[in-house]
């Protein structure tokens, strides 16, 4: 059985784009488990990745990328695409719809 996960799951945090370093807490609507590469499957190999990425006033995940991974080259491709397809409840900082930076997620790739 393969399995992945996003532990954070269903609320991340990130920081108010203009503002003194807010962190505020995002809500994610949708749950989306990466696929886990077929070769990594074959070689009985486990791994994580961390994406780090912005957040739009509509709740869309915007300019992904990896800020880390091990072992590298291999997990990177399918946390993107996961990453890209979550969506959040729109965020909200004193009552004004708000873009949001700095969001991070891990990502564990688990065979079992």
């Amino acid at each position: 059985m393969l399995f992945t996960s996003l532990p954070s799951f269903p609320a991340d945090f990130g920081i108010v784009k203009g503002s003194d370093n807010q962190v505020i807490e995002l809500v994610r609507m949708n749950k989306l488990l990466p696929e886990y590469p077929r070769q990594a499957v074959r070689y009985g190999i486990e791994g994580s990745v961390k994406v780090q990425f912005n957040v739009d006033t509509f709740g869309a995940v915007l300019d992904p990328f990896v800020v880390e991974s091990n072992p590298p080259g291999l997990f990177e491709r399918a946390s993107i695409k996961a990453v890209r397809k979550l969506i959040y409840q729109p965020p909200v900082f004193e009552d004004q719809a708000v873009n949001v930076e700095s969001v991070q997620v891990d990502i564990v790739f688990k065979l079992q």
